[in-house]
């Protein structure tokens, strides 16, 4: 809505010094504080005549009469999308990202969980990591073994060592050597592509088995499961959210806290941002409804030239977008890079 709006220099600038106050004080910015940061050269009445029509267009609001303003959660957004500038990482700083973010791992479960820590450290805000999705696992091996009729146990071994089984049901009993020759010709596709693209495959190319096919694969890859394209969630940082002063009332860091306990909330945006292939900022109402003072910065990294996973943070709606997002998209290219070796 508002980053349609056509408004002047002078307005821009009055509303990045707004946005970037409110960013550092938590405060009501007034117009004198406007016209000793600023470079425009304004009186303070000028100032306040512009920040009332800056007002008007819905960009900021006055908590109370004798208050300054506060930029609106339009005009938050209308500053990210057209007024940000990002804050470059210093060479100090990228160091000593990288140091943390190259360490020696066990697995890439590790690898993600120090990802969480480290970003909820730098920005002093929730972090949010996504694994990648079981639908984008590289698999070495996989046997179909008939354990009872009715019942089939697969065996699964992913090309990080992470051997994986689960138990299957059919409706009928399916002879082992059908089985057997089920998995050869899964074995003869795992060498070119992922789970979720073998199950495509084998539909098309076992015509005379295809209800089995259907059948075995729909369990191990269920056809809904495209909707869920995150793997398991990594989060640090939950209680950094206590420190701001927007979540000093107890009632609203209690429903926050428990939006990110259950992770229904940063399930739904992570996959909306691994959908979009793309790093994106969500803002008060686009993150929850039920959550309306918090901004989010989200970003996917990847492994082999497709989006894989993703990771975020989770602050309040004044964050500081300039140097987050410059922190986020940084750690999110190390993170590709370690996804490759993995």
């Amino acid at each position: 809505m508002s980053n349609k709006l056509t408004i002047s220099e002078r307005k821009k600038e009055i509303l990045k010094q707004v946005v970037n106050s409110y960013i550092e004080t938590a405060e009501p910015v007034g117009s004198r504080i406007i016209a000793k940061k600023s470079s425009l050269g304004l009186s303070s009445a000028t100032i306040r005549n512009c920040m009332a029509d800056l007002e008007d267009a819905g960009l900021l609001f006055q908590p109370h009469t004798s208050a300054g303003r506060l930029p609106t959660e339009e005009g938050l957004k209308f500053f990210v999308k057209n007024l940000m500038k990002k804050v470059p990482l210093s060479w100090g700083e990228q160091v000593a990202i990288e140091k943390e973010m190259l360490q020696d791992a066990e697995d890439f479960s590790d690898v993600l969980q120090k990802t969480a820590q480290l970003l909820a450290s730098i920005t002093g805000y929730t972090a949010v990591v996504s694994g990648p999705s079981e639908l984008d696992e590289r698999l070495e091996f996989i046997e179909f073994v008939n354990i009872k009729p009715g019942v089939i146990l697969v065996v699964m071994v992913t090309s990080g060592g992470t051997v994986r089984n689960q138990l299957i049901r059919t409706r009928r009993e399916i002879p082992q050597k059908t089985l057997e020759r089920f998995s050869a010709k899964m074995n003869s596709l795992l060498k070119r592509y992922t789970l979720g693209q073998i199950r495509e495959k084998l539909v098309q190319a076992m015509e005379e088995d295809r209800r089995l096919c259907e059948n075995l694969l729909t369990q191990l890859v269920p056809a809904d499961s495209r909707k869920r394209l995150t793997g398991k969630i990594y989060i640090d940082g939950k209680l950094n959210l206590l420190d701001e002063p927007e979540f000093s009332h107890i009632p609203k860091i209690k429903s926050l806290l428990e939006a990110i306990e259950e992770k229904h909330l940063l399930v739904r945006l992570l996959d909306r941002c691994l959908a979009g292939d793309e790093l994106q900022i969500f803002i008060g109402k686009d993150v929850d409804s039920g959550v309306r003072d918090c901004g989010m910065v989200v970003a996917p990294y990847e492994k082999e030239e497709h989006p894989v996973g993703t990771l975020g943070v989770l602050g309040p709606m004044r964050m500081n977008y300039p140097k987050v997002v410059s922190i986020v998209e940084y750690i999110a290219a190390i993170l590709s890079s370690r996804a490759k070796e993995m």
